[in-house]
């Protein structure tokens, strides 16, 4: 996705948070704010993907290849071709990786895609990869966020 001022203002802001908390002696106030900065950030970013979500089209489109990158494991983006509303044909790849090459050459998919933003589309069976990270991400720091609670909760009692 595309980092927006926003993602800056929130990074800005923990860094500030830190410094501030830290000094003062009460950083791990500052961490669960930090948290709480993080979730409003990620709900607004999870709103925005779900209004993107409605306003899409449905197109099927066929698997013309796959983009491969290789890090530690290597990964595969499908490469689709599918023609818009208005008869445009696009060649895009996918923006979510698999470990795995999922479909064939040749494979027609039903996709959905933005009309103002054509080279946009997920595959509508796989919807929920737009937020799944966002969700786990808030998980994660939701535990982190817990311990650091517990930390503080005992430390205040001693």
């Amino acid at each position: 996705m595309k980092v927006e001022k926003a993602d800056y203002a929130w990074a800005v802001l923990s860094f500030i948070a830190v410094g501030v908390t830290y000094h003062f002696g009460y950083l791990l106030y500052g961490l669960l704010g930090i948290y709480a900065a993080m979730v409003i950030l990620f709900m607004y970013h999870i709103r925005k993907i779900n209004k993107r979500i409605e306003n899409t089209e449905a197109a099927y489109g066929e698997i013309t290849g796959y983009y491969t990158e290789k890090t530690v494991k290597e990964y595969y983006y499908p490469v689709v071709e599918y023609e818009t509303a208005e008869n445009e044909l696009i060649s895009a790849v996918y923006a979510y990786p698999d470990n795995k090459k999922r479909y064939e050459i040749g494979d027609k998919e039903l996709i959905r895609y933005t009309p103002d933003d054509s080279m946009f589309f997920y595959f509508e069976s796989r919807e929920n990869e737009l937020t799944e990270i966002y969700y786990r991400s808030i998980i994660a720091g939701g535990v982190a966020a817990a311990v650091v609670a517990i930390i503080i909760i005992v430390y205040n009692l001693i």
